[in-house]
């Protein structure tokens, strides 16, 4: 009796090893491939997930090809995470294949992809013109040098956008010499990626109108220099007398700043107008130019009033 139950243990057990027999990595990278190249991305998916990760018996050959195509799979169903995660692994884990100009193109493109609106943080787009630099630099006979630019482009585009956005928030905020910092960044950054006449005239017209951000600091600045020049003149302690010399001083140089600012900016702001103008004659902003210019050199300052 206990020798036929033990028979019957044994034969389960056997059962059971026999049908759990080994998934070879053969077996499911074919399928998995079969499917990939028929487009059919969503069965290809499960069966190289498998392939890497579940089968036995792989060789790194067999986990290399695998690894590409599952990254692809992923960028071709359009789930870029999930491509820039595999891609970034199938670089790290393969820096000599000749698969990797590629797998950089299509990581720079799912960067941009999952990047936000130029409003928001550039981080994302900034990684994909790394990885596109990277084509153009380390594979400069690549196939992908081409696509790599036109990613670049796009990248410096957004780029240009998120600065000239921060530009209007500050034009918007009444703070024209903060305005007219970040436009001038954006035309010594991206020159070759926005529309010159737009940012030359959104740049000379921030120079001229900095007067008015510091208008109130400077009557401030002014007023506090004045008393501070009463309290001089009656101080007889020598020490007190220095403090407030001291502080003189320093509100005399902060001044200065902002009324250098404003010479400046009129000054560079003249210079660019004229510029702009003869520069772009068929330029869609000429007319704004040089109504621009017009009205400054007729009234030595600008103002909206003197648009009427």
């Amino acid at each position: 009796m206990m020798f036929r139950f033990f028979l019957v243990i044994v034969l389960v057990f056997s059962f059971v090893s026999c049908s759990e027999k080994p998934r070879y990595t053969k077996d499911l990278l074919q399928k998995g491939m079969k499917a990939y190249q028929s487009n059919n991305y969503k069965k290809a998916k499960d069966y190289l997930k498998q392939a890497i990760y579940e089968s036995k018996g792989a060789t790194p050959e067999d986990i290399m090809k695998a690894k590409f195509a599952l990254a692809d799979t992923y960028f071709k169903l359009k789930m870029y995470v999930d491509a820039i995660v595999e891609f970034e692994e199938f670089i790290s884990l393969y820096p000599t294949s000749p698969r990797v100009p590629e797998a950089l193109y299509k990581l720079a493109v799912s960067y941009l992809k999952i990047s936000p609106s130029p409003d928001r943080d550039l981080t994302y787009v900034k990684k994909a013109e790394e990885k596109a630099e990277e084509i153009i630099n380390n594979y400069p006979f690549s196939k992908f040098v081409d696509y790599a630019k036109k990613i670049i482009e796009k990248a410096k585009r957004k780029e240009a956008k998120h600065y000239i956005l921060i530009a209007k928030l500050y034009e918007n905020l009444g703070k024209p010499y903060s305005a007219a910092v970040y436009y001038n960044y954006v035309y010594d950054e991206f020159t070759d990626y926005i529309d010159k006449p737009y940012i030359e005239y959104k740049l000379a017209e921030n120079l001229l109108n900095i007067p008015k951000q510091y208008e109130k600091e400077i009557k401030l600045y002014k007023k506090k220099i004045a008393i501070l020049e009463k309290k001089i003149e009656t101080e007889k302690d020598i020490d007190k007398k220095n403090i407030l010399l001291n502080r003189k001083k320093l509100l005399i140089e902060h001044l200065e700043t902002l009324e250098n600012r404003i010479k400046d900016g009129k000054n560079r702001a003249i210079a660019i107008l004229k510029n702009a103008y003869n520069m772009y004659p068929e330029s869609e902003y000429r007319d704004d130019i040089k109504s621009l210019l017009d009205r400054y050199e007729k009234t030595g300052s600008f103002s909206k009033k003197n648009e009427k």
